[in-house]
């Protein structure tokens, strides 16, 4: 969500910089490609400024799962959760207008991929029954050729000089989803076909209800932007982005893990 906010802030920064000294839109969606791709080189450190640990993996050693809902209940643990592929993709397209606040984007990754060691006891529940599913040991979980694209628009004050986020849509289409989790229902025949339900339920799930995902996204996350947003200024934001103190990037130097 950070990351998500210092992105705003730099487009509101840039276009914010076109008031008082026109330059052409071409000129301030480079800006924000070089930008994001400054992100991108700069996830597998973190970004120290804004407390944001690594990202490329995204690695959590050890976390307990305690979830009860009307629709789901799940308890267990996770173990060496690495997130990879958060770095890995293209821009396809980055449009600014400045005039009307507008941010055009289309984002092409390639393999976003989970690796892990679990320990769960699910139970869903859905139309009157329950279905347990209990199952430990290594999972795999990957999602390849996503496409993430949609059109955001902001306000910044002229005055207060605060950014506001006014409308978000976004939109996803998954290209393949893989499943290889062990020890669900047990092994052999019966594993291999729950992973291939899995898989295909995802996919189903995420490329037929676009509408959906796109109104649920703009929902939560117009409010708790803004939310950051009315705590922090712009300058806190870039500076917190950059890598380094006093606006100077340092080079990335990616940390060792034992796993």
């Amino acid at each position: 969500m950070k990351i998500f906010v210092a992105l705003l802030a730099f487009v509101a920064v840039v276009s914010a910089a076109s008031v008082g000294e026109p330059i052409g839109t071409h000129s301030i969606s480079s800006t924000i490609v070089g930008v994001i791709e400054g992100v991108q080189e700069q996830m597998p450190c973190g970004f120290a400024g804004l407390g944001i640990p690594p990202l490329a993996p995204l690695r959590v050693d050890h976390q307990e799962v305690n979830i009860d809902t009307d629709a789901l209940k799940a308890q267990g643990t996770i173990d060496h959760f690495r997130l990879n592929g958060l770095n890995d993709f293209d821009i396809d397209e980055m449009k600014v207008n400045a005039i009307t606040s507008k941010v055009t984007f289309r984002f092409s990754f390639r393999d976003v991929n989970v690796d892990t060691q679990y320990d769960l006891k699910v139970l869903l529940k859905k139309f009157g029954f329950t279905i347990n599913l209990i199952g430990a040991g290594h999972a795999k979980f990957a999602i390849k050729d996503m496409v993430i694209w949609g059109t955001l628009k902001y306000s910044l004050g002229v005055i207060s000089g605060n950014l506001k986020l006014k409308t978000l849509e976004v939109r996803t289409h998954l290209g393949e989803v893989d499943s290889e989790i062990e020890g669900m229902l047990g092994d052999g025949v019966i594993n291999e076909k729950m992973n291939e339900y899995l898989a295909e339920a995802v996919e189903l799930a995420i490329n037929e209800n676009e509408d959906l995902i796109a109104d649920t996204i703009e929902s939560i996350a117009l409010p708790a932007v803004n939310s950051v947003l009315d705590d922090v200024s712009l300058a806190e934001i870039v500076s917190g982005a950059g890598g380094g103190e006093g606006g100077e990037k340092e080079v990335c130097i990616p940390p060792e893990f034992e796993w």
